[in-house]
């Protein structure tokens, strides 16, 4: 401002006349354009705003597959790693792209992944068509498997919508917008919509929406959270777990775990420890398994419980990978071995059996761990 300030002034003094004030002060010099890390910042605070703009109960019970390899908003406490333990292949692969990102990269795909999540929770729906994986291979299968699910939980199944997780919604104002509108203030809503379109073009790492990590999850919500009771699938997800090796059984595995929470949802089931996610491996387990499920055979299903093992963590968070693989096996089991194949445990049921079965998963450290956990947490 100093400079400019005596820029105009010399000006004045050499034309000596009203109409140089008028046209000094009526055309002020043009801003400095924003850079790309000015850019990013302010998206990553207007996100920020965003979610803290949410109503209180909007995030309430929404369970995710796996953490995410990279900074969320807010505090993320845990308990300290399990010696000896390895974590799964997915989430080893997907901290592998994550810790390739530079420090904006991380920024950037840390607010877009915020933002794409809030608007596959709260804004999509599945009255418009949905298409599963970056090129639309997986729908016929996704919609397969919830209509399976649908009529195969005793569960009130109709307006559990299962929607598609895109990065490339990311690249629409008019749903950015739609997003921001959850929380953020009416005159924010247009500027903070263009700059997230801005943002995922100038950061090429973002690939205009197709970085895998931007939806490298799927994720389940209880009819009390923002737009209600809904399984969400993510391309990167289905991506990267296709070139892990397990695209045979990927849809169908993921889908029926995410639909496992429903289940515990619709008895109101909210467990603090690793049966958060380890009850959903056993629910899926024994939808695949079972006559009227897949009835896959039992290489396939072994094929499950590896998948299962891969989001496995080391953190008393979701469960280990053994813990994981356990829990996906005991459901199989529970299929292909009552005595008759065409009857379908009863939800409440089968809740009951897996919390039974549960404890005996853990070993004795892991329940000392996991209790103090939940503890912590009230």
């Amino acid at each position: 401002m100093p400079d400019r300030t005596r820029f105009f002034g010399k000006t004045l003094a050499a034309a000596g006349t009203a109409a140089a004030l008028v046209l000094a002060t009526a055309v002020p010099a043009a801003a400095a354009p924003a850079t790309v890390e000015q850019d990013v910042a302010q998206l990553y605070q207007d996100v920020i705003d965003l979610y803290n703009g949410l109503p209180a109960d909007a995030l309430r019970g929404v369970d995710r597959l796996i953490e995410s390899p990279v900074p969320q908003f807010g505090p993320r406490t845990k308990a300290g790693p399990i010696p000896g333990c390895t974590e799964g292949s997915l989430l080893t692969y997907a901290n592998k792209l994550a810790s390739q990102l530079t420090p904006l990269e991380g920024q950037a795909l840390d607010a877009l992944s915020g933002l794409s999540q809030l608007y596959v929770q709260g804004v999509a729906s599945d009255k418009t068509p949905q298409v599963f994986g970056t090129d639309g291979q997986y729908t016929p299968r996704a919609t397969d498997t919830i209509d399976k699910l649908r009529g195969f939980w005793d569960i009130e199944s109709w307006n559990i919508q299962l929607v598609a997780w895109k990065g490339t919604d990311l690249g629409s104002q008019a749903k950015m917008a739609q997003t921001f509108s959850l929380g953020l203030p009416p005159a924010k809503v247009k500027a903070a919509a263009a700059l997230a379109t801005k943002v995922l073009y100038e950061v090429p790492g973002m690939q205009g929406g197709r970085n895998p990590l931007i939806t490298l999850n799927a994720f389940s919500a209880p009819a009390g959270s923002l737009g209600g009771k809904r399984v969400a699938l993510g391309d990167g997800l289905l991506d990267t777990v296709n070139i892990l090796g397990f695209d045979d059984v990927s849809v169908e595995s993921v889908v029926g775990h995410e639909y496992g929470h429903q289940v515990d949802f619709a008895h109101d089931n909210y467990p603090r420890n690793e049966s958060s996610e380890m009850g959903p491996d056993a629910y899926g387990g024994y939808f695949v398994a079972h006559a009227k499920g897949y009835a896959w055979n039992a290489r396939t299903q072994q094929e499950v419980t590896y998948l299962d093992a891969s989001i496995g963590d080391c953190f008393h968070s979701h469960g280990t990978p053994d813990q994981r693989k356990a829990a996906g096996a005991w459901g199989e089991k529970q299929a292909t071995s009552q005595g008759n194949p065409n009857r379908i445990v009863p939800t409440a049921t089968m809740i009951e059996k897996f919390q039974k079965e549960y404890p005996k998963l853990m070993p004795p450290a892991d329940q000392a761990a996991t209790a103090a956990v939940a503890a912590a947490h009230g």
